[in-house]
């Protein structure tokens, strides 16, 4: 038998998941002089071929030693991931991976220091936005002059007075934990903890990684309760008259209703009442609950004279999810003074795809959001089996065709920004 027979030398095994283990000392030991990086050339079932990579990946899960790794589903959940991580007391930077998103938490002796995302909805600036501390035109603003003059968000408003160092605090340890919030969300992936100097990062904080845990699982049980009556952020709302039964409203439910003068979605309301995405569910889950709130969603198909047996939520929320986007591209390609571009560009569409009739009499509104009452009204007059399908289909062409005619005007920073919302559109979705 020849050594490469040996089983005694040991063995590489690759599971369905792609992953690669070494099985046996021996083989661990004779491989450490190749230690490094390779990519994978063009293989054989018999035969694996790799290559030493001619540079380091910039991921942090590749470029600092990897102390533990494993599949998310693997372990059960990221809940598990992170509680081992704590209950371990060990320390170093735990990424997270789910296809082209990657989130990360700093730990220290099992406790949370910080955490980072690559997508835009967990940047600082964004956290401000929707807690209410800046308008979309002020961050855009300030996005905008920090980048000039090369100084980071935060200090850039320490330094023309928009906060003071409370307020920073206050918003970088929410955008800690929104963070790790979202991270439960998820429910497959990959996860790396490597050795990061976590004493490196610029404003590390301490926060009990099991009081999060405890949190973050109270969050997502409630939030699965809340959306039975409220089924998302876009969701429209209204103030409704309670019966003289009704528990009457605590004093934050009376910041809420004393905001909707006029009927807005659960998204405006969170960001006009400063309260955060979670609480304000909360809040708009009891008035609903007690009748001092309704929501519209159901009774606008109706009084629009739409079918609700042929326009769902699911369709509904779909249009809203998408016009999220158009709504970011407008804001965009305003700032270039081309805010006619997403008009032109609809009807450039309508003569190069088959969609005439579901866009018919269809416009944006100086929002940047396509007319959704009358995109359902034409869905709902199309005769076909999966209407779901052809709105999504007609939206994601529309999208595409949109980003493609918005590269003449934007500079290359913001298309990828704008590219990020749209990997996270798609996540959502599905």
């Amino acid at each position: 038998m020849s050594r490469r027979d040996d089983p005694a030398a040991g063995y590489l095994q690759i599971d369905e998941t792609g992953r690669i283990t070494v099985l046996g000392a021996g083989l661990r030991d004779s491989l450490r002089e190749y230690a490094g990086y390779y990519t994978h050339l063009p293989s054989d079932r018999s035969l694996l071929h790799f290559q030493r990579a001619t540079q380091v990946p910039t991921f942090d899960e590749f470029r600092d030693p990897i102390v533990l790794q494993g599949d998310i589903a693997g372990m059960g959940s990221t809940i598990e991931v992170i509680n081992f991580v704590n209950s371990s007391k060990l320390s170093g930077n735990l990424v997270f991976v789910v296809g082209d998103v990657r989130k990360c938490l700093y730990f220290k002796n099992g406790e949370v220091r910080g955490a980072s995302s690559n997508q835009i909805e967990d940047r600082l600036g964004e956290i401000m936005y929707r807690f209410g501390a800046l308008t979309r035109v002020q961050l855009d603003q300030s996005l905008e002059e920090a980048r000039r003059i090369r100084r980071p968000l935060g200090n850039y408003l320490l330094d023309r007075g928009v906060i003071n160092q409370a307020d920073l605090y206050v918003y970088v340890r929410r955008q800690v934990e929104e963070t790790f919030y979202s991270i439960l969300m998820f429910k497959a992936g990959d996860f790396y903890l490597t050795a990061f100097d976590v004493d490196a990062l610029p404003s590390p904080l301490s926060l009990n990684a099991q009081s999060m845990l405890m949190e973050g699982l109270r969050r997502l049980d409630e939030l699965a309760y809340f959306k039975q009556k409220i089924p998302g952020p876009q969701s429209r709302i209204a103030r409704a008259d309670a019966p003289q039964s009704a528990p009457a409203p605590d004093a934050k439910e009376q910041v809420l209703l004393s905001l909707l003068e006029q009927p807005m979605t659960v998204d405006d309301l969170t960001r006009t009442s400063r309260l955060g995405d979670f609480e304000s569910m909360k809040l708009l889950f009891h008035l609903v609950q007690n009748g001092h709130v309704q929501v519209l969603e159901a009774r606008d198909f109706a009084s629009e004279g739409l079918d609700t047996d042929h326009v769902t939520t699911e369709m509904s929320n779909m249009v809203d999810t998408f016009n999220s986007v158009f709504q970011r591209i407008y804001e965009a390609i305003s700032r270039h003074g081309r805010q006619d571009a997403l008009e032109q560009g609809l009807e450039t569409f309508l003569q190069f795809y088959g969609f005439v009739e579901l866009f018919h009499d269809v416009t944006f509104d100086e929002q940047g959001r396509l007319d959704k009452t009358r995109l359902l009204q034409n869905l709902q007059q199309n005769q076909m089996d999966n209407r779901v399908s052809f709105l999504s289909q007609a939206l994601n062409e529309l999208l595409f065709f949109e980003m493609f005619a918005a590269r003449e005007w934007l500079e290359r920073e913001e298309q990828q920004d704008l590219q990020k919302i749209i990997n996270q559109l798609f996540i959502e979705i599905g």
